[in-house]
C-alpha cells in the first residue's frame, strides 16, 4: 500500500477515533484510575475490538454506497425511520455539547484564562469551522487539532510513572469486580466512551463527502485500526494518570473528582502536568465538539432531505449557544459526563441496528456488501456493547 494512498483516504477515521477521547471519556478514564487503579486497563483494551469493527463498518458504508448513515437510512427504510434512528441522537448531543464546553472550560480555568471570553472564542471559532461548505476545510483544522491531543496526553505518560506490578496484576487480568455496583457503573461509562452515535454518523458521512471510492477501502480501514488502538491506548494513559493523582492525595478518590482539589494537587506536582492537561481539555472538547455537531447536523438533515447551508449554521448556533451559556452558570458538571456516557449505550442501539442492515444490504453496498464472519462479528459485538450499556445503566439505581 502506497503512502500516497493513505494520504489520500487520511481524514475521516482517525478524527472520529481521536475524537472519541472527548471531555467525558478523558473524565471517565480519570475517574476510573482514581477510583479503581488500573483495573478498568483491562475493559479498555478489550473495547478495542468493537471499536474497530462497528466504526469500520460505518467507514465502510459511507465508502462504498457513498451515503451517510441518515441519507442511507432514509433511502432504505424511509424518512420516518431515518427520523426515529436520528433525532433522539441530536437531542443527546446538546447534552454533549455541554460537556464539552464544560471540558473546555476546565482547561481555561486550568490556564488562567477568563472563562467568559476563551467559551465566547471557542464558540464562535466552533460554528466557524463546523459550518465550512466543505467539508477539507474542516478536516485542515480538525485533524492538527487532533495532534495535539494525541500529543498531549504522550507527554503525560512520561509525566506520571507506571507501576508495573500493579498494572500486571490488575491492569491486565480479565477478574475484575463486576459484580461491585460503583464499578459496573464506570464499566458502562467505558462503553459508552467508545461507541457513540455521533460517532457513526461522522464517519459514514465524512467518508461519503470526501468522496472515497471502493478501492480506498484498504488504507481507510488501517487508518481505522490504528485510529482505534491508539484511542483506547489514549484512555489506558487517563487511567493511569487517575492512578497517580490518588497516590499524590487520596482524598481525591472519595467521590466524584474535584477539579479544584486537582488543580492544586497539580500546581504542587508539577506545573507542566497543569499546563498540558488544561491543553489537553480544550483540545478534546473543541474537537469532539465540531465533529458531534457536523454528525448531529448530517444525520438530522439527512433524514428530512434537506441539504441548504443555512439550516446547519442554525442548528450549530441553536444548539451551542444555550450549551455554552449553560456551562457558564452550571457549577459541576462532572457526573453528568459520566451519566451521559452510561445513557449513550442505549441510544446508539438504533443507530447500530440500521447500520447492520445497511452494510449487508446488497443494493445500498452497491453489490459490496458485509457479510460472512465479518458481519456476525458486527452483530455480535454491537449486542455486548447495548447489553453491557443496560447492565450499567441498571447499576444507577
Amino acid at each position: 500500500m502506497e503512502y500516497k494512498e493513505l494520504l489520500k483516504t487520511f481524514g475521516p477515521a482517525w478524527i472520529v477515533m481521536i475524537a472519541d477521547v472527548d471531555v467525558a471519556s478523558i473524565v471517565e478514564g480519570l475517574q476510573s484510575g482514581v477510583a479503581w487503579g488500573y483495573r478498568m486497563v483491562f475493559i479498555m483494551l478489550i473495547l478495542t475490538i468493537p471499536l474497530f469493527f462497528i466504526q469500520d463498518a460505518a467507514g465502510t458504508l459511507g465508502t462504498v454506497s457513498g451515503m451517510g448513515l441518515g441519507e442511507a437510512i432514509r433511502k432504505k427504510f424511509g424518512k420516518k425511520q431515518a427520523i426515529i434512528a436520528s433525532i433522539p441522537m441530536s437531542i443527546t448531543d446538546f447534552l454533549e455539547y455541554v460537556v464539552e464546553y464544560a471540558g473546555i472550560g476546565l482547561g481555561l480555568e486550568l490556564l488562567g484564562i477568563p472563562l467568559e471570553i476563551g467559551l465566547a472564542i471557542a464558540f464562535v471559532f466552533h460554528i466557524l469551522v463546523a459550518t465550512s461548505r466543505k467539508y477539507k476545510h474542516a478536516e485542515a483544522v480538525l485533524v492538527p487539532i487532533s495532534f495535539i491531543l494525541v500529543a498531549t496526553i504522550i507527554w503525560l505518560s512520561f509525566i506520571f510513572p507506571i507501576n508495573c506490578k500493579q498494572f500486571l496484576s490488575y491492569g491486565i487480568s480479565p477478574l475484575q469486580p463486576y459484580t461491585n455496583k460503583s464499578f459496573d457503573f464506570l464499566f458502562a461509562a467505558s462503553i459508552g466512551a467508545v461507541i457513540m452515535p455521533w460517532m457513526l454518523f461522522f464517519h459514514s458521512g465524512a467518508d461519503s463527502r470526501k468522496k472515497l471510492k471502493i478501492e480506498n477501502m484498504r488504507a481507510e480501514r488501517l487508518e481505522t485500526l490504528v485510529g482505534a488502538i491508539i484511542s483506547e491506548v489514549l484512555m489506558v494513559v487517563t487511567v493511569i494518570v487517575g492512578y497517580n493523582l490518588n497516590k499524590l492525595d487520596p482524598s481525591i478518590g472519595s467521590d466524584i473528582l474535584d477539579y479544584n482539589l486537582l488543580a492544586s494537587i497539580l500546581k504542587n506536582f508539577n506545573l507542566s502536568a497543569l499546563y498540558l492537561l488544561g491543553v489537553g481539555f480544550i483540545a478534546s472538547g473543541f474537537l469532539a465538539l465540531v465533529v458531534i455537531s457536523m454528525a448531529s447536523a448530517w444525520g438530522a438533515l439527512e433524514a428530512l432531505n434537506i441539504n441548504k447551508h443555512k439550516w446547519y449554521v442554525m442548528i450549530y448556533s441553536l444548539e451551542s449557544l444555550p450549551a455554552m451559556v449553560l456551562v457558564l452558570i452550571s457549577k459541576n458538571l462532572v457526573y453528568l459526563m459520566l451519566e451521559l456516557m452510561v445513557i449513550y449505550t442505549i441510544v446508539v442501539a438504533p443507530p447500530l441496528y440500521y447500520l447492520g442492515r445497511l452494510v449487508s444490504d446488497y443494493k445500498i453496498m452497491k453489490g459490496k456488501p458485509i457479510k460472512g464472519i465479518r458481519l456476525k462479528l458486527y452483530w455480535l459485538l454491537s449486542a455486548l456493547i447495548v447489553i453491557g450499556g443496560l447492565l450499567g445503566f441498571i447499576s444507577l439505581f
